[in-house]
C-alpha cells in the first residue's frame, strides 16, 4: 500500500472531524436528552390505552334524534396581525370574530399560533410589534364573546427574542394563555360531561432563543418539556379523548425523550388528533390535504391551513365519540381589502371591519367520514347503529329559514331534514337506516344547508368500518415525512458522498497500488468499446455516464489539485468549524444574546445550543446549490472532449466539444455563481450586515474561491484553449486501426 504523505494527512483530518461532529451533535442536542436516568418505572408498551368501546351498546348510546353525547370546539391559526399590511392579515382575523363566531356557540376557542407577522414593511427585518399585539389583545377580549379561549405562540412570535423571559417577548403581556404557557410551555385543561371525560393539551414548541428570520422554521420540545408532556397526557386516569394543540406539525419539529424515556411516539398513543397549523397550505396546490393517519398509533395529525390568507378556521364535533370536523373559509370574495392597514385608535376600541353575510357552514358528525376513522379509539360500530343522520348548521338564520338537502350517492334522500338542537346545539337529524349501505362499498353523503348562499359538506362513508385511505398526495407524505431528520440525513448523507467521490480514488490507487494513467486508459477503453460496439436500449448511455464520471473523479486530484484539496478541506471545516457569525437576535440586550454561531448541528450563543432544524435545511440547501454544483462542473472539466470519443468512430471525427466547452455555457456558469453570491449577500441583509455575517462566513471565501476558478482554472472562461490531438488509448482496436 503507497499513500502519499498529502492522503495521509487528509485520512487523519477525516478522523479528527468525524470526532468532533461527534462531539457537537452530543452538545447540540443535550437539550433533548434526559438529565435523569431512566427508571424504567413506565415502559411504552405500558402506555398504550386500552380498547374503551365494545359492540355491546345501550340504548342511551345509540345515536338518534337527540343532541345528547355532543360537543364541539373552534380551531383558527396563523392570524399574522400586521401594522404594515391590508390585504387579509388583521382583516380576516376581525371578520372571524365578527361574522363567523356568533353564529356558533363552541366550547372554546384554540389559536394555533403566529398571532402577529412580526415584520417590517419590506418583509425582511423582524421584531415584536406592540401595536400588532395590541390589536390581537382587544380584538380577543372584544369580540369573543366570553368563549373560553386559548392560544400558543407561533415561530413568528418567537422571531427575534433572546429568550421567553426577555423584554421583548409581548406574548407574555398580550397573549390569552401568557400563564399558562410558563410551565415549559405545556398546559392543559378538561372538559367534563356527563357522558365523558376529555384533555386537551397544549405544546408549545417555538425556540428558547428566537432567532430573527429566516433561520425561525422548525420547532422543537427539550427533555424538561417532554416530562410535562408526558405528566399531561400519561394521567393515572384515561379520558375518553385526549387532544393535542401546537402550532408546527410533527414533521417540522424535533423532540427531546422525557426523564423516564418516552419519545413524543410513545406519547401520542394516548392521542386521539394532534391539530396544528404553520404551513398554509404550501403553494400550487401542494398542500391542499396536509392531514394523515398514524397506523402505529392510532390517531390522526391534522393541519389547519391560515386565517391570514384563506380565512380558514375549522369545527370539531364529538358526537357519541366519534370525531368529526369541517374545515371552512370566510367568503374572501366579499371581504373589500381598501389597502388601509386597520389600526387601533387611542381609545382602544377595535376598528370592526362592515359585516359580511356568510353561507351556512355544516358538519356532519353521523356517519363518520371513513377515511379518519379511529379504529381503537372511537365506538366504531355506532354509525351502523345509528337510527338518524346527524348534522350540524351554523348559520345567521333561525333553522326555519334555512333549505336543507340530503343527496347519499347523488341521490335525493328520501327523508326530510329536521331540526332538533338549540341556539347552542344547532343539530339536524334524518331517518335513515343504515342497513340500506352494508354492502362492503364505500358511499358519500352529501349535504347542502342553503341562506345567503349555500354551504355544504360531504363525507365518504362505510359500514363495515374499513378505513379508507385519505388520498392527500404530496402533502399527506410531507406530513409524515420528518422533515428534520430527513434534512440531517440528507445533508451527512451529501457529504459523505462528496468525500467519497474526493478521496476514493486516491486510496483505490494507493491501497491497491494503480498507476493513474493504467486507471485512466482502462475506463477509457471502456468508453470507447461502447462508442463502436452500440447495442440497443438506454443501457449504453447510463453505463457509459457512469464511466465518463468515475473517469473525471480520478483524475480531478491529478489535473486539478487546487480544487481537489480545496474541497476536501473545507468538506471537513462545514462538519466540524462553525460556517459563520451572525446577529441572529438583533433585540438582544448583550453582544453574548445577540450574536451566535452557526454550525451544521445548530446554533450556538456561547455554551447554550438552540437545536432548531433550520441549520438542516440551509446546509442541505448549501450542500447541494454551492457545494455539490460547482464541485461536478470542476470534476466535468477534468475531461476533454477529444479524449472521450474514439479516434476510429463517427462522434471522435467530428472532434465535438463537451457542453461545458462552449463559451455560451461558461457564461451561464458564471450567472449562477453571480446567483448564488446575491442569495449568500441576502442572509448578511437578515443577520448584520457585511460584518460579521459575510466577512466571517466560510461560505463567503469558498463562493470567492469557485468565482476564481470559473475565471482562471482549468477551462475557466478567461483561460486559454489549448489545441490537443486525439489519443491513441492502449487496447483500444478503433484508436489503433486510426493510427496506423
Amino acid at each position: 500500500m503507497k499513500l502519499s504523505a498529502s492522503i495521509w494527512a487528509c485520512v487523519l483530518a477525516l478522523f479528527i472531524a468525524g470526532w468532533r461532529s461527534i462531539q457537537l451533535y452530543r452538545s447540540s442536542t443535550a437539550v433533548l436528552s434526559p438529565n435523569a436516568l431512566k427508571d424504567g418505572s413506565t415502559l411504552p408498551s405500558e402506555i398504550h390505552p386500552p380498547r374503551r368501546y365494545s359492540k355491546d351498546i345501550d340504548e342511551d348510546d345509540i345515536m338518534k334524534d337527540n343532541t345528547e353525547k355532543l360537543f364541539y370546539f373552534v380551531q383558527i391559526s396563523d392570524l399574522h396581525l400586521s401594522k404594515f399590511r391590508s390585504h387579509g392579515y388583521t382583516n380576516h382575523f376581525l371578520h372571524f370574530l365578527q361574522s363567523i363566531l356568533p353564529t356558533m356557540s363552541p366550547e372554546f376557542v384554540v389559536v394555533t399560533g403566529d398571532l402577529t407577522d412580526a415584520k417590517d414593511a419590506k418583509a425582511i427585518k423582524t421584531g415584536q410589534y406592540k401595536e400588532e399585539w395590541e390589536m390581537y389583545k382587544e380584538a380577543v377580549q372584544q369580540g369573543s364573546l366570553g368563549i373560553p379561549w386559548y392560544d400558543m405562540k407561533g415561530n413568528h412570535d418567537s422571531f427575534n427574542l433572546a429568550s421567553h423571559n426577555a423584554s421583548t417577548d409581548l406574548y407574555r403581556d398580550y397573549g390569552k394563555s401568557a400563564k399558562l404557557l410558563e410551565n415549559e410551555g405545556i398546559y392543559s385543561w378538561d372538559i367534563v360531561k356527563p357522558f365523558g371525560k376529555y384533555r386537551f393539551v397544549v405544546a408549545d414548541a417555538t425556540p428558547k432563543r428566537g432567532p430573527a428570520r429566516p433561520l425561525n422554521f422548525f420547532g422543537y420540545l427539550t427533555s424538561a418539556a417532554m416530562n410535562k408532556l408526558e405528566e399531561a397526557i400519561l394521567t393515572p386516569e384515561l379520558y375518553n379523548h385526549t387532544f393535542m394543540f401546537s402550532h408546527y406539525p410533527t414533521t417540522t419539529m424535533i423532540f427531546g425523550e422525557s426523564a423516564r424515556g418516552h419519545s413524543y411516539k410513545d406519547l401520542s398513543h394516548r392521542l386521539s388528533v394532534y391539530f396544528c397549523g404553520h404551513l398554509h397550505r404550501l403553494v400550487a396546490g401542494l398542500g391542499d390535504v396536509l392531514k394523515r393517519y398514524n397506523y402505529g398509533t392510532d390517531h390522526l395529525e391534522l393541519e389547519l391551513a391560515d386565517m391570514k390568507d384563506h380565512g380558514a378556521f375549522r369545527i370539531v364535533a364529538v358526537d357519541h365519540d366519534m370525531i368529526t370536523f369541517v374545515d371552512a373559509e370566510l367568503p374572501i370574495d366579499q371581504i373589500q381589502d381598501d389597502d388601509k392597514v386597520l389600526e387601533l385608535p387611542p381609545d382602544k376600541r377595535v376598528p370592526w371591519p362592515k359585516p359580511i353575510t356568510t353561507p351556512p357552514v355544516v358538519i356532519i358528525t353521523n356517519p363518520k367520514d371513513a377515511r379518519y376513522l379511529l379504529a381503537d379509539k372511537e365506538p366504531y360500530h355506532l354509525p351502523k347503529r345509528s337510527t338518524h343522520i346527524r348534522f350540524l348548521v351554523f348559520s345567521d338564520a333561525v333553522p326555519q329559514r334555512l333549505r336543507i338537502r340530503i343527496l347519499v350517492d347523488e341521490k335525493r334522500h328520501p327523508f326530510p331534514a329536521k331540526f332538533v338542537g338549540t341556539k347552542e346545539l344547532p343539530l339536524w337529524v334524518s331517518e335513515w337506516d343504515p342497513n340500506d349501505f352494508d354492502d362492503m362499498e364505500s358511499h358519500v353523503i352529501r349535504i347542502e344547508a342553503e341562506y345567503d348562499g349555500t354551504g355544504e359538506a360531504t363525507t365518504m362513508f362505510r359500514m363495515d368500518s374499513m378505513r379508507l385511505s385519505i388520498a392527500g398526495g404530496f402533502g399527506e407524505w410531507l406530513i409524515g415525512a420528518h422533515m428534520s431528520y430527513l434534512l440531517r440525513t440528507l445533508s451527512l448523507f451529501g457529504i459523505f458522498v462528496m468525500v467519497l467521490l474526493l478521496l476514493g480514488p486516491p486510496l483505490y490507487r494507493g491501497i491497491w497500488n494503480k498507476d493513474q494513467g493504467r486507471i485512466a486508459s482502462s475506463l477509457l477503453c471502456k468508453i470507447h468499446e461502447i462508442d463502436q460496439y452500440p447495442t440497443c436500449g438506454p443501457f449504453d448511455f447510463v453505463q457509459r455516464q457512469v464511466l465518463l464520471w468515475l473517469l473525471r473523479f480520478m483524475q480531478l486530484g491529478h489535473d486539478q489539485p487546487a480544487i481537489w484539496y480545496t474541497t476536501f478541506y473545507y468538506l471537513m471545516i462545514l462538519l466540524m468549524l462553525p460556517w459563520f457569525q451572525a446577529e441572529f437576535i438583533p433585540s438582544g440586550a448583550t453582544d453574548a444574546e445577540r450574536y451566535g454561531l452557526f454550525y451544521i448541528w445548530g446554533l450556538a450563543f456561547g455554551n447554550d445550543w438552540v437545536p432548531l432544524a433550520d441549520s438542516w435545511k440551509y446546509a442541505f440547501t448549501q450542500l447541494v446549490f454551492d457545494l455539490g454544483v460547482f464541485l461536478l462542473l470542476f470534476a466535468w472539466r477534468a475531461t476533454e472532449a477529444v479524449d472521450l470519443h474514439c479516434r476510429g468512430s463517427y462522434k471522435g471525427r467530428q472532434q465535438k466539444r463537451q457542453l461545458n466547452e462552449h463559451a455560451w455555457f461558461k457564461g451561464l456558469e458564471v450567472i449562477y455563481w453571480l446567483w448564488r453570491m446575491s442569495q449568500h449577500i441576502t442572509l448578511g441583509s437578515f443577520y448584520g450586515g457585511l460584518y460579521p455575517t459575510l466577512i466571517l462566513n466560510v461560505w463567503t471565501w469558498w463562493l470567492l474561491f469557485v468565482g476564481a476558478m470559473l475565471l482562471q482554472g482549468k477551462g475557466g472562461l478567461f483561460s486559454k484553449k489549448r489545441q490537443r490531438i486525439p489519443i491513441v488509448v492502449p487496447g483500444c482496436a478503433g484508436c489503433s486501426r486510426d493510427a496506423s
